[in-house]
């Protein structure tokens, strides 16, 4: 890892990746992915880390936003920065998934009369991307009412997105993920809050934290073992209090794992891409009449994170259209940006999703 990226934020990108993946390769159900039953050992598995899969990955989100968010006088920029970012690599990579799928009958196929709802609805895993624009609407309007009080706005909007997410507001509303960006909300803006907050604060709330995860982590595990045939629900106030306490107990004590750390580095094109490498690898599987599901799952999550590493790098050395379409970078060429950057400071490791900026203090700069 290169000196301007904190690898233990690296780390839990990495782990995030790492869950998602799993469990697209072991399947939300038994007719999907590895085809096992609910009460298999791997799908057990997927289940016990529903309440940190994605919380992980907004609360990471919102620790991020705190390092650039939005400023008075630059709405402009922000929302123009927001869209290369997100609508350009969502709409491309949304768009050719689901191409391929209905060429091919695959389970994401969508009908030529609504090809349209893959990008107002719930579509995939993209459906991350349209509640995390809803969420960056909601906490840029938050923090431009109190631009001066940047604590007391993340206190403010982890309050509303918490009552929000226990109330009945958008429940099955599908239209740009609302429900789920509901969902979201609470972890981004404890992420939020750990980044505006000093970090002995952060420290002396985590360490009741982890009891707290602990107790609940243990009555959702017992739920799981008795009714692993149940579906879980998203909205509750166990999610509610086990995502906060899980994800947050690993934001507040950081730790390096340099493997998660470093596939943690390409993140956003993980999450982006994976679902490709992971539908391939699986119809080579059923072909192959179903081997062990062990083997299946080590395979799985080897395609599913180094094919779309292998594609962010020949991405970043087409550079121009292809970089801004898939990764949305901007449209410099790769070698034109390594030119510039060694012209002026020496060479340092690319954004690559989630990056991560280390300024001369001891508290981490991040930006998206």
């Amino acid at each position: 890892m290169r000196n301007s990226r904190d690898p233990s934020i690296d780390t839990l990108r990495g782990l995030a990746c790492l869950l998602l993946v799993a469990l697209h390769v072991i399947g939300e159900a038994p007719s999907q992915g590895l085809r096992v039953l609910d009460d298999h050992p791997l799908a057990l598995f997927a289940q016990l880390f529903f309440h940190l899969r994605m919380p992980l990955f907004a609360m990471l989100s919102g620790f991020v936003y705190a390092a650039r968010p939005v400023q008075p006088g630059q709405v402009g920029t922000f929302t123009r920065g927001k869209a290369r970012r997100l609508v350009a690599p969502f709409v491309f990579a949304a768009t050719t998934f689901a191409l391929i799928m209905t060429v091919t009958s695959g389970s994401w196929a969508i009908e030529p009369a609504r090809f349209w709802t893959i990008y107002l609805q719930p579509y995939a895993q993209f459906w991350f991307l349209q509640a995390l624009i809803l969420i960056f609407c909601a906490v840029a309007f938050v923090d431009l009412a109190l631009p001066r009080r940047p604590q007391t706005a993340a206190f403010v909007f982890l309050a509303v997105s918490a009552s929000a997410f226990l109330s009945p507001l958008g429940r099955g509303v599908e239209w740009m993920s609302l429900d789920r960006a509901i969902y979201l909300a609470p972890f981004f803006g404890f992420g939020l809050i750990m980044a505006r907050l000093e970090s002995p604060s952060v420290r002396r709330v985590a360490l009741v934290g982890v009891a707290l995860a602990l107790v609940l982590f243990a009555f959702h595990a017992l739920t799981v073992f008795a009714g692993p045939d149940r579906d879980i629900a998203r909205r509750t106030g166990l999610a509610l209090g086990l995502g906060l306490t899980l994800s947050g107990t690993l934001l507040a004590f950081r730790f390096t794992i340099r493997p998660f750390a470093r596939i943690g580095t390409y993140s956003f094109s993980i999450y982006l891409y994976h679902l490709f490498a992971v539908m391939s690898l699986q119809l080579a599987y059923q072909l192959l009449t179903r081997p062990d599901p062990y083997i299946g799952l080590a395979l799985g999550l080897a395609a599913g994170i180094a094919i779309p590493i292998l594609l962010h790098e020949i991405v970043l050395r087409l550079g121009g259209g292809a970089s801004f379409m898939l990764l949305g970078l901007r449209s410099a060429s790769w070698r034109e940006k390594q030119g510039a950057a060694a012209a002026i400071e020496p060479p340092s490791s690319k954004s690559q999703g989630f990056s991560v900026e280390k300024p001369p203090t001891t508290k981490p700069m991040i930006s998206w």
